[in-house]
């Protein structure tokens, strides 16, 4: 029988005895899951919310800019979404001024299917109360069918790479900042399973007791260093007096011995 066949029975159970090693987590890379695809059909829906809510905000913060600069969309957006647009931030700033709902009753009127709000006035309110809450209604209709139409056309990447190459991606405010930081810690609370979690809380307990350790040692060295400073400083005055004291008897002593030497 030749060595390989006989090494070859060997190796398989060597090779069945060998079970598998749970690395720790290293303290400077909790913050990398080990999973990099969602399991389940959930997580997977959740973070496709927060991930259209995310597109949905920044093409809302890019509107103003399409409007201003339209000459660089126009081969991307139809007219009859930039039409959209055009009436949906004429909306948006008849509100902001103020200005009389039947002032734009003709941008209402091409609002696609939009009932008339005005119909439904609360009697109980006032009139400017009734005309702020069906300008919340219109705008809120408005601003979803824009959106609805660069979604479905595919818009959104095509448009952020336009405003990117040239400089006029708008700033991300701090809601933007908030949501995108929300969506990052989802992402990662559900790529994390269960043995990390309880892993990365055993290692924050580590680095958090070692932390207290470390600054009551900071805090004993550093008291040390003072007394050693404060009893190096208290011997160094102590010995200027002395010095001070010796050259003040030697200046008498010089003096008196000049004195009988003279005389």
């Amino acid at each position: 029988m030749s060595s390989s066949s006989l090494a070859a029975p060997l190796n398989k159970t060597r090779t069945a005895d060998v079970k598998p090693i749970r690395l720790q987590l290293d303290p400077m890379r909790l913050h990398e899951p080990a999973r990099s695809k969602l399991s389940t059909v959930e997580t997977q829906r959740i973070m496709v919310v927060f991930d259209d809510l995310v597109q949905k905000m920044e093409l809302i913060e890019m509107l103003p800019v399409i409007v201003s600069h339209a000459d660089l969309f126009k081969n991307i957006i139809d007219t009859e979404t930039m039409n959209e647009i055009y009436r949906h931030e004429e909306l948006k700033q008849a509100y902001e001024t103020n200005s009389s709902i039947r002032t734009i009753s003709n941008i209402i009127e091409k609002l696609p299917q939009l009932e008339n709000y005005t119909r439904r006035f609360d009697k109980s309110l006032s009139y400017n109360a009734n005309e702020k809450i069906a300008y919340h209604y219109y705008i809120q209709q408005s601003i979803r069918n824009v959106l609805r139409r660069l979604l479905q056309h595919n818009r959104f990447d095509a448009v952020k790479h336009i405003l990117k190459n040239n400089n006029l991606l708008p700033p991300p405010k701090d809601l933007m900042r908030v949501l995108k930081m929300l969506r990052d810690s989802a992402m990662e609370r559900f790529l994390t399973t269960p043995l990390e979690e309880r892993e990365k809380v055993d290692q924050m307990k580590n680095l958090s007791i070692r932390l207290s350790s470390n600054e009551a040692v900071i805090a004993k060295l550093e008291k040390e260093l003072n007394d050693a400073v404060a009893e190096r400083d208290a011997e160094v005055s102590q010995t200027l007096v002395i010095f001070f004291f010796l050259n003040f008897f030697f200046v008498i002593e010089s003096s008196h011995l000049l004195r009988i030497q003279y005389h």
